[in-house]
């Protein structure tokens, strides 16, 4: 006789598939960010919140959700098909969404929710349907004895947010009758009332055990209360999304409780290496690489708890391919399905071309093991910023961006797939190459930032493990692993290790010119320093006598015109021509951007003069008008006298510097003609002794000959580094250049530099703060619209309830306008036409004809547009229009005009525009002339646009303005096109 009998599974079979078979917490949260993505969600995130109950975790989205015969026939079977092979979503349910690639393989990434919390509530919601809740304890699935048939789930359906706190008790009954099978069939009571007291005799008999798993679970669900309050920061739940799905967990896993501050458990070393798993897995959830689109979906990571909300991550735009393209070092291309790599390179800056790599061995080309093309894309960066091409501020940012964010990381259809990348995995065995020789393998995990990007429908045979650990171990991943560690290879050795030729021939170079510019800008900075103080120094003597001179031409001035004295007017004139001539021989050379404690000495030196030149100016005035009312001499000769008096001075003054240039020239002919001369006999004198040596036969003839061309080369070098450099400053004199000036401008410059990255770096603060106080403000508003919804009827009748409810409004949409201002993760690049910045300006400062100003554009800019994040264009054009309305205040005329003009856009006024003296510093930061402003507008114009290549500049040629004040020049990077 045959019995035909089935499997029996039991209730650890769950346990086994989901927490057992996740790697870790970031994992876990990874798998489910996937099943949101699979619901067409825009965004997801996760809250780890602080509450009175205890602590929490939610997962929110805003994607199709579920109705309840899809929670129970899908959600509830375990290694469903609605994941692979079945339909995709219908496009009533995507939102407007295009069809997105399944990311679900096996059908139990959802069960990876054990692993963040021992309890879940599940709520969904789809569309116009009703909302479905299931309360889950998923250490009812550790019993070992437990039938899973024998476990029942709660599942409720309501309305409206508020029945589900009625319901709750109800769900927690039915969880807690899993533990005695009292509701249910005789022979289920018996068989779980069995299974728990085996266990708890099992457990017992472990003498380090506190309670029962039956006795927490009995604890926890009786004796605790839900935070649903959790569930506000939900947009389905306060009716602002018509679908989605939340998880609530609380019992955290350690890995998320660690988040809550003022704990000494989350002040531990491993609390922080649990922190930046997270944050290094996370932060690359979605692939940076790829042109995001409208249709990516936005991630966030919260922490909400006693010292208030923050956010530990989200989406970080700008750090695509054009990011990698700026490294040092690039390499970008595609794979076959032959295993051919084709793609260009660039090292140290420089485009080295287009590269074909074949591969040593072909990959299999049958249809189980075939890879299929795939893309990769990686950039580099020099470790020593002596190596880099990178200027130091923008090469610090680089190397503290790569603490968390490199690695060479893998994605499919745009999502990772874990563990690749992280610091721990050397899939492509990058670390242990570096293990045998650094410098020729070159790459390295902490020095690049990049990625591989595979498809499901490319690459159907590279599959995850079932515990999301990484690839299965089959022939297709095998053979990915080995053509991309020989691209590796290949590509060190040719273009970036030391073994690289094209590493020899630029690295120099590049060395040289970072060494060279940082001495020639100190050395110029010291010499210039020198001068300036020689010159306050020596002149200070000259300028007491010089102060005085001019108190007494002032004096005997302002006598003669009282006495109306022309003999004694016109014996002043040489005096007064005298002092005008001091006056200019007394002005000091432009200062150093740092004199220390010579400052002092400085200012007072600038003062006194400042007093003296001004006096001396005066006496010309008063003297010119004297002259001109008592007619002391008929004006021809007046004219005559003074033209003589300047060309003397004039002539003096030239016929002085021609001797002392002619003298220093004769010196320094004399100077280089000796070093010339002794230079001419060094070859000989170092070379001599080796003909006395060849002549007793005392060396062979090869090496005497390679020494004297290697002393010839050596003399060779030495002598270009002094004469070169020596005539080229001679040239640049020749061709009227104020060297000078430009050793001032670039020591100023350099200083400036320095000044600016502490203060950037201040600034970063300052944004910091600024994202934190904006997300504050919003969940403010997230409760304080919650609470007013509770308000009694009667209240919300009132006309002062209105009132504030507009109030709150407007509060609102005011932090909506800001939080396009600011680069979040929600930010997407798309098309921005001119008439939509032109109405987003008008609805931001609100009517203008009350302000007096008359704002237009005109119609070819109203007509045309850029493809660009919104986050780096409309913060400009508020900046712009902001300086403009605060400049014509006392304007007679108040207009301001945006234009296109080819292919850039001019943001004018008819303000007072900008001093000639203030257009050189108008975007350094903290540069201002407003009376309280900060500096900070034109700064942050500047940076933004120069993020996505683009530029700004100030019009100061009158033929170029639109309208006569302030004129602001954008130019974009691929032009602004109708």
């Amino acid at each position: 006789m045959t019995d035909a009998l089935s499997f029996q599974t039991r209730a650890r079979t769950i346990d086994h598939l989901g927490r057992e078979q996740i790697a870790d917490v970031p994992t876990a949260i990874s798998e489910l960010w996937k099943n949101a993505y699979d619901a067409y969600a825009r965004s997801v995130a996760l809250e780890v919140i602080q509450t009175s109950a205890g602590d929490a975790a939610l997962i929110i989205d805003d994607g199709h959700g579920m109705t309840r015969d899809q929670f129970v026939n899908r959600w509830l079977v375990v290694g469903t098909a609605s994941k692979v092979g079945a339909e995709s979503s219908p496009p009533e349910l995507r939102q407007g969404l295009a069809a997105r690639p399944k990311q679900g393989q096996k059908g139990i990434g959802r069960l990876s929710v054990a692993a963040l919390g021992s309890s879940v509530l599940l709520v969904t919601k789809q569309l116009t349907g009703t909302f479905t809740a299931a309360l889950i304890d998923w250490r009812l699935f550790e019993n070992p004895f437990v039938f899973l048939q024998d476990v029942r789930v709660p599942v409720v359906e309501f309305s409206t947010p508020s029945e589900l706190q009625s319901r709750i008790e109800d769900m927690k009954f039915v969880i807690l009758e899993n533990l005695d099978g009292s509701a249910g069939p005789s022979d289920r009571r018996d068989r779980l009332r069995n299974a728990w007291q085996a266990l708890n005799v099992a457990e017992m008999a472990d003498a380090g055990t506190q309670a029962t798993t039956s006795q927490q679970i009995y604890d926890s669900v009786s004796g605790q209360s839900l935070p649903l309050t959790c569930l506000d920061s939900w947009a389905v739940w306060r009716g602002e999304a018509d679908s989605g799905t939340a998880l609530l967990m609380t019992q955290l896993n350690s890995s998320l409780s660690c988040w809550i501050r003022g704990r000494a458990s989350s002040e531990t070393d491993e609390a922080e290496a649990v922190r930046a798993s997270l944050v290094r897995t996370l932060t690359g959830f979605s692939d940076p690489y790829v042109e995001s689109g409208g249709e990516s979906m936005s991630y966030r990571v919260g922490v909400t708890d006693a010292k208030g909300t923050r956010t530990i991550l989200q989406r970080d735009e700008g750090y695509g391919l054009p990011f990698l393209q700026t490294l040092d070092h690039a390499l970008i291309g595609d794979f076959d399905e032959h295993g051919v790599f084709r793609g260009r390179v660039r090292a140290f800056g420089k485009d080295i071309g287009d590269v074909e790599l074949i591969p040593t061995a072909p990959p299999p080309t049958s249809i189980r093991d075939r890879v299929g093309p795939f893309s990769v894309c990686i950039g580099a960066f020099e470790v020593e910023q002596k190596s880099s091409i990178l200027p130091p501020a923008i090469h610090e940012s680089v190397v503290t961006r790569a603490e968390t964010h490199s690695g060479l990381s893998v994605y499919r259809d745009g999502l990772r797939v874990m563990p690749y990348g992280r610091p721990e995995n050397d899939f492509f065995k990058i670390e242990e190459r570096r293990g045998y020789h650094a410098g020729r393998e070159f790459w390295a995990s902490r020095r690049i930032f990049g990625r591989l990007a595979i498809t499901r429908s490319s690459n159907p045979n590279l599959r995850d493990k079932a515990g999301r650990e990484g690839l299965i171990d089959n022939s297709a991943s095998r053979s990915v692993q080995i053509l991309v560690t020989d691209l590796l290879k290949s590509t060190a050795r040719r273009y970036f290790g030391t073994d690289s030729q094209v590493r020899d021939e630029l690295l120099p170079a590049v060395q040289a010119e970072n060494k060279a510019a940082a001495s020639k800008a100190k050395a110029a900075n010291r010499s210039q320093l020198t001068t300036f103080r020689k010159k306050v120094r020596d002149g200070e003597t000259a300028l007491e006598k010089f102060a005085a001179s001019a108190r007494d031409i002032q004096d005997e001035l302002l006598r003669c015109v009282n006495l109306q004295d022309r003999d004694g007017l016109w014996a002043l004139s040489n005096a007064i021509e005298a002092a005008d001539r001091q006056r200019s021989e007394l002005k000091l050379p432009p200062k150093p951007k740092t004199l220390g404690a010579f400052e002092d000495r400085y200012r007072d030196y600038r003062d006194r003069y400042a007093v003296a030149a001004a006096a001396v100016a005066e006496a010309k005035r008063t003297w010119n008008e004297a002259v001109q009312r008592f007619d002391a001499k008929p004006p021809i000769d007046v004219v005559k006298s003074r033209l003589g008096s300047n060309q003397k001075a004039l002539t003096d003054r030239l016929a002085r510097w021609k001797r002392e240039i002619l003298d220093v020239l004769r010196s320094e002919q004399n100077r280089i003609e000796n070093r010339v001369s002794e230079d001419s006999g060094q070859f000989y004198k170092t070379v001599s002794p080796l003909l006395t040596d060849i002549e007793h036969q005392r060396i062979e003839l090869t090496p005497v000959l390679d020494e004297m061309d290697g002393v010839r080369d050596r003399l060779g070098e030495a002598h270009r580094d002094y004469y070169e450099p020596y005539f080229r400053a001679l040239s640049q004199l020749a061709a009227d250049i104020d060297l000078d000036g430009a050793f001032a401008y670039a020591g100023a410059h350099s200083e400036s530099l320095e000044r600016k990255l502490e203060q950037v770096q201040n600034l970063a603060q300052v944004g910091i703060s600024v994202e934190i106080l904006g997300h504050e403000l919003q969940a403010l508003d997230d409760r304080m619209s919650s609470a007013m919804r509770a308000f009694p009827k009667s209240v919300i009748d009132t006309q002062a309830y209105r009132n504030l409810d507009i109030a709150r409004r407007e509060m609102v949409e005011r932090l909506r306008f800001l939080s396009q201002m600011q680069v979040s993760g929600r930010d997407i690049r798309r098309a921005i036409r001119g008439g939509e910045i032109f109405e987003y300006l008008e609805r931001f400062f609100g009517d203008f004809g009350a302000r007096g100003i008359e704002f237009s554009a005109e119609k070819e800019f109203l007509t045309s547009g850029v493809t660009e994040y919104p986050s780096r264009i409309l913060p400009v054009f508020i900046n712009l229009i902001n300086n403009s309305i605060h400049w014509l205040a006392n304007a007679p005329s108040r207009k301001i005009l945006i234009s296109r003009l080819g292919e850039t856009i001019v943001v004018s006024d008819s303000g007072p525009g900008i001093d000639a003296d203030d257009v050189g510093q108008l975007f350094e930061i903290f540069f201002t002339r407003r009376l309280r402003g900060r500096g900070v507008g034109l700064y942050l114009c500047q940076q933004t646009l120069a993020a996505g290549g683009h530029k700004i500049k100030y019009i100061t040629e009158p033929s170029e303005k639109i309208l006569p004040g302030a004129n602001f020049q954008i130019t974009l990077r691929n032009g602004f096109d109708a």
